[in-house]
């Protein structure tokens, strides 16, 4: 139902539904206006008058049939409105007002959850948006370290474009789970709700996309579930349901970001989302009104963009930097501790990787490890079991990195001991 078509009806309503009120609050029932008639004629002074023989009476009986007329009206009205308000919830209940429901709400601008003059400009931004404009085929994946930045840079690359539906995946049912969110019964409703959505978006050329675009933000916490995204995004992002589905998936780690496999590398774009440089965390923390401060900041808590926002968060509170650096410290530790203690291989473990890291630091080393070849994906799901978050996998330079400057410090100090 049409837009223009769905504002005539309510205000037809809207009518209807005022006119009964004025009708009913000014024009009796019509066994009242008759009885106030005729206590009217029967008063005292009119009994024997000529005006009630000739003029009353026959009002009397003009009034009681122009009373049935009018209530009559009144209960039509009255029909009209309650069907009709049926209908609306009967089609809103059935599969195609879902369907349009979830296209309405899939095309309305992209809003971000901060505010444009909170968020600071970064290249990766720019990357992420051209992407989108000159998509044709294959998943895109937004990776980096936890609390880089990335969900930040790809709303704001989003900012304003139609055709995005987003979801977070928590569980194995996620699929399940986001039907339920959009009001789309099955994956078939969902396929022909964006399809539709791709054929509205041909009504807005200056759109920074043709294509509907399938948001998946994946929490660090999530285990299960991961697989099916990736088949997912191979299956909608051919043109097989009649529009072809750009499908950005948004990695809270980079080791979720590893689970993910579109059906090798040449079938998924990788974006890196990197910590700051120095310029940018001297702008965002002058957001923050430490302007003058910044390289305290930078000093105690490092580039990446969530430690300078819980130490900003910290400050308020009364926490000192040199306090939010300690816990820092400790995490860090704990990480360490626990990646050394895995198991990685038969012939590899967390420690030997470790003391290699540190011997090739700050270059990183490939995916060999005591001769042995490391699966950066087998890796990365060691990692989420076991959180212990010390190091990363780059998917771009195709080496492995120590997780932070903290990191590789305390793994200094755990190998020093014997």
């Amino acid at each position: 139902m049409k837009r223009r078509h769905r504002v005539r009806i309510k205000t037809w309503m809207a009518l209807v539904f005022v006119l009964v009120k004025l009708m009913g609050a000014f024009v009796p029932p019509p066994q009242v206006a008759s009885a106030r008639l005729r206590g009217l004629i029967e008063r005292p002074q009119f009994i024997g008058s000529s005006i009630v023989k000739e003029d009353l009476r026959p009002r009397l009986t003009h009034c009681r049939a122009l009373d049935v007329r009018v209530w009559e009206v009144i209960v039509s009205a009255s029909g009209l409105v309650v069907a009709t308000t049926q209908a609306v919830r009967a089609f809103k209940a059935s599969s195609e007002g879902k369907i349009r429901a979830a296209v309405a709400k899939a095309m309305k601008p992209f809003e971000p959850s901060r505010p444009q003059d909170e968020v600071i400009q970064r290249p990766v931004m720019g990357t992420i948006r051209k992407r989108i404009a000159s998509w044709q085929q294959h998943a895109t994946i937004i990776g980096g370290r936890y609390q880089s930045g990335k969900s930040v840079a790809t709303e704001e690359a989003l900012r304003g474009v139609r055709g995005v539906v987003r979801f977070s995946i928590e569980s194995a049912d996620w699929k399940r789970m986001m039907f339920e969110e959009l009001k789309v019964e099955n994956s078939g409703l969902f396929k022909e709700m964006m399809r539709r959505v791709g054929e509205k978006l041909k009504d807005f050329p200056d759109n920074l996309t043709k294509y509907p675009v399938l948001l998946l933000d994946i929490p660090r916490t999530t285990i299960e579930g991961i697989d099916r995204v990736s088949s997912t995004a191979k299956d909608v992002a051919t043109d097989k349901i009649g529009c072809a589905i750009h499908v950005i998936v948004s990695a809270s780690s980079a080791a979720a970001a590893l689970a993910f496999d579109a059906g090798g590398l040449e079938r998924q774009e990788d974006i890196w989302v990197g910590d700051l440089t120095e310029q940018e965390a001297k702008e965002f923390l002058a957001l923050h009104g430490h302007e003058k401060n910044w390289k305290d900041f930078v000093d105690a808590c490092g580039l990446r963009i969530g430690d300078l926002v819980k130490a900003c968060e910290n400050l308020k509170k009364g926490m000192p930097l040199d306090d939010t650096k300690q816990e820092y410290q400790r995490v860090a530790d704990d990480e360490v501790r626990r990646f050394m203690q895995l198991k990685i291989d038969e012939e590899v473990t967390g420690r030997q990787m470790l003391q290699e890291l540190m011997d090739a630091y700050p270059a990183g080393i490939r995916n060999v490890v005591n001769g042995f070849g490391i699966l950066p994906k087998k890796l990365a799901a060691l990692i989420r079991n076991e959180s212990c978050h010390a190091v990363y996998f780059h998917p771009i330079k195709k080496r492995f990195f120590f997780a932070s400057k903290l990191h590789k410090e305390a793994a200094e100090a755990q190998l020093a001991k014997p």
